[in-house]
């Protein structure tokens, strides 16, 4: 009883304390948003809705509109940004880099402002959820969900807009939960992929140990936590501002000198201030996602993934599990070391750390690209290719999207 009045006390202040920062962000987010470039390095993103049974989705699209099948690239992003704009920088870059190419990007279906959620009342919640500060885990197995926002559901509106815009084949290139909803798309299509790039996501090794020691460490994302709106706030309030438990990124740093007016400085709008801007309808719609997926469900999905012959690369930000200043750890998704999550695919370049220690680096295994590096896979790999991006974290995609570009590029050209 004692814990259950601390969590209800200590679930008061933060929602008093979110209440404030809101109003903050809000007005920094309205002064930084005043000067934002629309296209990115000059590149015209063009914007339109595609009609799918009574909705509209929304798609990006930049480039050459002429462009062959092997040219043509369909991107997503992730959570908890705006999935198209955190994208559209990524996509500026490749088509700077080459004229030739056609970059789509697919909102992440269903989560455009305007949508609304339907509880579906034979469809409940398939995992519980945790509350800070004790961790108490809750209960939410009766929980009414609605089912448009599974990533399998997402996956199949996704093909729909792919066929409503008479694309035949296509490169796919995605983030964070963008990559989950394309594995779906895979599984169940994989005769329109010619490639499938994935950026920030767990791939097919993780131990449900693990999750326990969330949130001071996170190995993948919490989804438990994510499953209370408030808590996604609150928690990315404490790792962007605070660096703790975690620390989201450097970019703050890298960017530091960045000027109003410029594409660094939207960059660092995007992933600072409006991240900690989300709206409550954007929050409830990623409650819904996170009431019906968790790692070990994605994990597992994979094994279906692994017997199709596709071509996969990982770009995967340097940073994570890099030591802070602070001495906190950097990010959620380690490719090395105790909590490697990627030991089925890479050689490891720092053997039995928990974090990036560069007396024990295993250089040999590096090798220096054009504005990244790649990681030497091991022989039974799937993937064909492990970048590392350099000055990122878990939001590469923002963090250095010249560096995902030039990554994916060489990828896509070697198929």
């Amino acid at each position: 009883m004692i814990k259950i009045f601390l969590e209800t006390i200590f679930i008061f202040l933060a929602k008093a304390l979110l209440f404030f920062q809101k109003i903050l962000i809000s007005l920094i987010c309205a002064y930084r948003e005043s000067g934002k470039i629309i296209n990115p390095l000059g590149i015209e993103i063009s914007r339109q809705y595609v009609s799918i049974e009574g909705f509209e989705h929304f798609v990006l699209k930049c480039g050459n509109t002429n462009a062959s099948e092997e040219n043509t690239i369909v991107m997503m992003g992730g959570a908890p940004t705006d999935s198209s704009e955190s994208m559209s920088w990524m996509a500026a870059e490749l088509c700077k880099k080459d004229s030739a190419l056609l970059v789509y990007i697919f909102h992440l279906p269903f989560y455009e402002e305007y949508s609304k959620i339907n509880l579906a009342q034979n469809k409940f919640a398939e995992f519980n959820g945790q509350l800070l500060p004790f961790n108490r885990e809750i209960n939410q197995k009766k929980v009414n969900v609605d089912p448009k926002f599974s990533h399998e559901a997402q996956a199949e509106a996704t093909l729909k807009i792919f066929i409503k815009l008479n694309l035949k084949k296509a490169h796919f290139v995605a983030h964070d939960r963008g990559v989950v909803v394309f594995e779906n798309l895979l599984i169940s299509n994989s005769k329109i992929f010619l490639s499938l790039s994935r950026g920030s996501q767990v791939w097919d090794f993780y131990k449900e140990e693990w999750a326990k020691l969330a949130p001071m460490i996170c190995v993948g994302p919490p989804h438990s936590f994510f499953t209370f709106p408030h808590q996604v706030r609150f928690i990315f309030f404490l790792i962007t501002f605070f660096k703790f438990p975690l620390a989201i990124s450097e970019i703050s740093e890298h960017l530091k000198a960045a000027k109003k007016g410029s594409e660094e400085y939207d960059r660092l709008t995007h992933l600072i201030y409006k991240a900690n801007n989300p709206s409550k309808k954007y929050l409830l719609k990623f409650r819904q996602t996170m009431l019906q997926t968790n790692v070990k469900k994605e994990v597992l999905n994979r094994a279906k993934l692994k017997k199709l012959d596709i071509r996969l690369m990982q770009f995967q930000g340097e940073d994570e599990f890099k030591f802070g200043r602070n001495g906190k750890l950097i990010s959620d998704q380690p490719y090395f070391g105790i909590y490697n999550l990627f030991k089925n695919e890479v050689e490891d370049i720092y053997p039995d750390c928990v974090g990036q220690d560069t007396g024990k680096k295993e250089k040999q295994f590096i090798e220096f690209k054009d504005g990244y590096s790649k990681l030497k896979l091991i022989p039974t790999a799937k993937f064909h290719t492990f970048a590392l991006i350099p000055k990122s974290a878990h939001f590469n995609v923002i963090e250095n999207p010249k560096g995902c570009a030039n990554a994916v590029y060489d990828f896509i050209k070697d198929i």
